[in-house]
């Protein structure tokens, strides 16, 4: 498996090179050259595999030949013993063809779990059999940064360094970062929102680049390995609901695209998906996108949906790179657009053929608090806000007589204050979020300035 840059100056790049850069030289973000394709007669074989054996069985095409299939086997068993021992992924039914996907079973209560687990144990086998250290830097707009300190603290070749919007997350999403008591961790609450975040994560590769001062790699989407670790879940749910290969519909609560997309490549890679239903907030950039076809960036909102607080989608562009491949348009000029003026448009015609497989919705603050409220009377359970927004959206966008599964991407404890004004009653913590307010928080405060951020990062590996 060869990968290339999404913006046309690097192609036949190594799964090696792809996984310990991140992001390309040339600004744009890798995408496989080829995607493997399952028949149904093979996806429905993979009905009784233990999760693990089924990560196996559907990624192991994107790691060949750097790493054997017998070794990634180790890897993805490794992957998943710590998860929950109960339960490492389960489906709530709702209503007739309505399934809620719990994906919140991981060791920090968030659906990136899945991919940062995975991404960790990649990044030591890769590490130890090169013997070289690694500098990973991620921005989180809440649930990354836990995700991706506890995939990858555990390797003595990573240092991590995890940036975040300051007052921004939720306390327990801080705290879930910022009480990790390890000498390669590292946390920056910068003064501002997620996108300057990431605009300082990109300007550091692309500083990096020219120097090639240390081994730098990213942990936020941008890096392959995440949308790889996320496809699995889409075929897991998929067995589980679906009867015989009738089409059913995903809807996803997202911000920076990464989860949706990874269920865009399981639909290339044979998996029957029907639609993916695109769930914002109030900083809806992609419903406006999905509406009008422009690609513009606003001011960022503060929402009791943090983790979708965020104007710039960095996983589209790869969306977008699949849709233009195929006419020779360059998507380094959208892009480049983007970053002077603030935005971008595509044709009508290009609009069409990506409506054909998406649609997208938001829902306000008030709104997601009724939907928590509505859950949780009609169902007896209690979702986070996000999966709430993507419930609230889903139900607006799918028909009722066709499936639809719902994807919970964290734990309401995450977000408890949250709930406890939706409900208006007190909610209780698990205990492994409990435990965390007696933990000792250490982090770091910046201001939006790349060049001190740069020093503090130099000055720590």
């Amino acid at each position: 498996m060869l990968y290339s840059s999404t913006r046309g100056n690097e192609k036949s790049v190594s799964f090696e090179d792809v996984l310990l850069k991140g992001l390309a030289d040339d600004g744009g973000l890798y995408v496989p050259d080829t995607l493997p394709f399952l028949n149904f007669e093979k996806i429905k074989k993979l009905r009784n595999l233990e999760y693990y054996q089924l990560v196996h069985k559907i990624t192991k095409y994107f790691v060949q030949p750097i790493i054997s299939s017998s070794d990634y086997l180790k890897i993805c068993k490794k992957t998943y013993e710590n998860f929950s021992k109960e339960k490492l992924i389960s489906i709530t039914d709702l209503e007739r063809n309505e399934f809620l996907l719990n994906l919140y079973h991981g060791p920090t209560f968030a659906f990136k779990d899945f991919a940062l687990q995975l991404l960790g144990n990649i990044y030591d086998y890769i590490l130890k059999k090169k013997k070289i250290n690694l500098t990973v830097i991620g921005a989180t707009s809440g649930d990354t940064g836990s995700a991706a300190i506890s995939g990858c603290c555990k390797s003595e070749y990573v240092n991590i360094f995890i940036l975040f919007p300051n007052k921004k997350v939720s306390d327990i999403q801080r705290k879930q970062m910022t009480t990790i008591n390890k000498k390669n961790v590292f946390n920056i609450a910068v003064k501002g929102n997620f996108d300057d975040c990431q605009n300082i994560v990109k300007s550091l590769f692309n500083r990096n680049k020219k120097n090639s001062e240390i081994n730098l790699a990213a942990v936020n989407s941008i890096n392959w390995v995440r949308i790889m670790g996320q496809i699995v879940y889409y075929f897991w749910s998929y067995l589980r609901c679906a009867k015989n290969s009738e089409q059913i519909n995903f809807c996803v609560p997202t911000g920076n695209f990464g989860n949706v997309y990874a269920g865009y490549i399981a639909k290339k890679m044979g998996l029957p998906i029907k639609k993916l239903f695109v769930a914002s907030n109030s900083n809806d950039v992609l419903t406006r996108f999905f509406a009008t076809g422009v690609m513009q960036k606003f001011q960022t909102i503060k929402t009791i949906s943090p983790s979708m607080d965020i104007q710039i989608s960095s996983n589209f562009e790869r969306l977008l790179y699949d849709y233009i491949k195929d006419e020779k348009k360059n998507v380094s000029n959208f892009f480049r657009e983007l970053s002077i003026n603030g935005k971008f448009n595509i044709s009508k015609k290009l609009l069409k053929k990506i409506l054909m497989f998406f649609s997208g919705g938001k829902l306000s603050d008030k709104m997601t608090k009724n939907m928590i409220k509505n859950l949780y009377e009609n169902y007896g359970i209690i979702v986070d806000p996000h999966t709430a927004v993507g419930i609230g959206v889903g139900r607006a966008l799918s028909k009722k007589q066709e499936k639809t599964i719902y994807l919970a991407t964290a734990h309401y404890g995450k977000f408890i204050n949250t709930i406890n004004e939706s409900l208006n009653r007190k909610n209780q913590l698990p205990l492994a979020l409990k435990k965390l307010n007696d933990k000792k928080e250490k982090f770091n405060v910046f201001e939006n300035d790349i060049q001190k951020i740069e020093q503090f990062i130099f000055k720590n590996i």
